[in-house]
């Protein structure tokens, strides 16, 4: 326990991005920055998410992927499976925050029980 203590001190809180629930069908690709290139490789290289159009069509409601950060990225350039570069992540419409962490995802050092970590129930 001390040791994760002296990991969170060092490196700080990690950023999360907000869970709020958005109704929408559409969002700008997260692995690309909307710009439809592949950032790995060239300019003339299209997105490997949204195939070119910086856009993804989504499910609603959509929250921010817990797992890349809304980034779409893990590790560097590789692509999040959880959200599939997407940067979004489709949930149950009566899904809610999670009321034992506030929707954080966090329960002291380590992820919370309730919620698997995601925040939402």
């Amino acid at each position: 326990m001390e040791y994760a203590m002296q990991i969170l001190n060092r490196c700080g809180p990690a950023v999360r991005p907000t869970r709020r629930k958005r109704f929408v069908n559409e969002v700008s690709c997260a692995y690309c920055g909307g710009r439809g290139a592949d950032p790995k490789y060239s300019s003339a290289s299209g997105c490997p998410v949204c195939r070119g159009a910086g856009i993804v069509r989504v499910m609603p409601p959509v929250v921010a992927c817990r797992q890349c950060g809304s980034s779409g990225r893990v590790g560097g350039d590789l692509i999040c499976l959880t959200c599939k570069g997407v940067g979004m992540v489709s949930v149950p419409v009566e899904a809610d925050t999670c009321s034992r962490c506030g929707g954080t995802g966090e329960e002291g050092v380590f992820y919370c029980n309730a919620c698997k970590g995601q925040g939402i129930v």
